[in-house]
């Protein structure tokens, strides 16, 4: 393609601005081109396939879509072709904006590009790195004892009143104003003094024996999720049927036999003494892994384009809005109840993300430094056959798997010093996993 001209200006390092002009010749051969290929697939009564006349396409078409198309086709052939010229390689999708396109006119448009900045790489090998103590404690070990006699409670009636942690068994009755009780009742079992109800009805239920009754007014939030209820208040009827209450066995090598298909509480515990090894384990490489992270960035140095942390930013902010959406919540209602502007939010944001992307920058070139690639059999492999990964798929693969790699070289070359800290990890029942 040729282009009538290309000015280019940085706006900060690695990031610049181009303002390309096409020239009027290439537009129209963009545009018929377009004709052509519409020709090919618009039915128009009395013409044949291919044989249809712009005039006519763009009646049947509409003069709008012809132009999405044209502009489709030729602003990536256009910015590729500038690109080009100034042997320009953007890590991320250029943006552009300022599109001005008139039929017979050239068409020009402004681009922004970012491109890779430049890694100083230090010492990466030889890390002075503190290797946590993976001990499992008396302590823990109760813990999580605990956690298996919870997993096998039972549950039996009580007429004693309802405690927190008792399950209550109610009838109910959500009443707008002025609204009086029907027979048609809803029925439901709940942990009383249970939060995250709304109406709060589990909290109201601490205290109440079978057979009590009681009522409570509630007012949803102004901002609340569902319009039709949000600022509106309503009033809960109910009448408890039964309290269930938790009794805990003990742990006898009986119950630990019938219940769990083990021989002996000795041999629970040494089952769940190493599932906490695990997990501590884990959690110990991957605090290691923090630590090795934070001694490359001290070591290494890399200048991030603003421009680059805003887009990175952007799609951290476009993932919390959809993960929002799938609960039913909007990103402004939950920024909302946060107290903080999407500004506020998007500085909250910043931190990780340079974190993540200086991080990337430099074990990339590690691995440019060190050979380190991954082939495309390896992905292949590691996706499976399950299904076809798309490109943005594969290169997330790509490069999880290059990081590793990367990784597994630094932490093996750190040295080592053995630390009196034992890390923190979910030391819950591990006999159920």
């Amino acid at each position: 393609m040729q282009l009538a001209s290309v000015q280019v200006a940085q706006k900060e390092p690695h990031v610049f601005e181009l303002q390309v002009e096409v020239p009027a010749e290439e537009v129209q051969r963009v545009t018929n081109s377009v004709y052509r290929q519409l020709s090919r697939t618009v039915r128009v009564p009395g013409f044949r396939p291919g044989h249809v006349p712009p005039g006519l396409i763009k009646r049947w078409v509409g003069e709008e879509q012809i132009r999405q198309q044209v502009l489709e086709n030729l602003l990536p052939e256009a910015l590729m072709e500038a690109l080009r010229q100034h042997n320009l390689e953007p890590i991320v999708l250029p943006e552009w904006r300022d599109v001005q396109f008139n039929e017979g006119q050239p068409l020009r448009f402004t681009a922004e590009v970012i491109t890779k900045p430049e890694v100083q790489l230090g010492n990466y090998k030889g890390l002075k790195l503190k290797r946590a103590k993976v001990q499992v404690t008396e302590e823990m070990l109760q813990e999580a004892l605990e956690e298996v006699r919870k997993d096998l409670a039972r549950y039996e009636p009580t007429d004693e009143p309802a405690r927190e942690g008792d399950r209550v068994r109610v009838r109910y009755q959500v009443l707008e104003e002025g609204e009086e009780p029907s027979e048609q009742w809803q029925s439901g079992t709940f942990v009383a003094g249970s939060s995250g109800w709304t109406p709060p009805l589990p909290q109201n239920l601490v205290g109440k024996k079978k057979g009590d009754e009681g009522e409570f007014t509630f007012t949803y939030p102004d901002d609340y999720q569902n319009p039709q209820l949000a600022g509106k208040t309503v009033r809960v009827i109910f009448a408890v049927e039964g309290v269930l209450r938790q009794i805990l066995p003990e742990l006898t090598d009986e119950v630990v036999k019938q219940e769990l298909g083990l021989e002996s509480v000795e041999a629970l515990k040494e089952e769940v003494r190493r599932e906490l090894e695990n997990r501590l384990r884990r959690a110990a490489r991957a605090s290691e892994r923090v630590q090795a992270e934070d001694a490359l960035l001290q070591r290494c140095q890399v200048t991030l384009p603003n421009a680059l942390v805003e887009r990175f930013v952007d799609e951290l902010v476009a993932e919390t809005a959809n993960s929002l959406r799938q609960q039913g919540l909007s990103l402004e209602i939950w920024l909302n109840r946060q107290g903080k502007t999407l500004d506020e939010y998007r500085n909250e944001l910043k931190p990780d993300a340079e974190r993540t992307l200086k991080l990337r920058f430099i074990l990339e070139a590690i691995a440019e430094r060190e050979g380190i690639t991954v082939s495309d059999e390896e992905l292949v492999q590691l996706a499976g056959e399950e299904r076809e990964l798309s490109d943005e798929e594969i290169a997330s693969l790509r490069r999880r798997l290059l990081e590793q790699r990367v990784m597994d070289l630094v932490m093996t070359t750190a040295e080592w010093v053995e630390s009196e800290e034992t890390p923190e990890a979910n030391v819950g029942s591990g006999s159920n996993e």
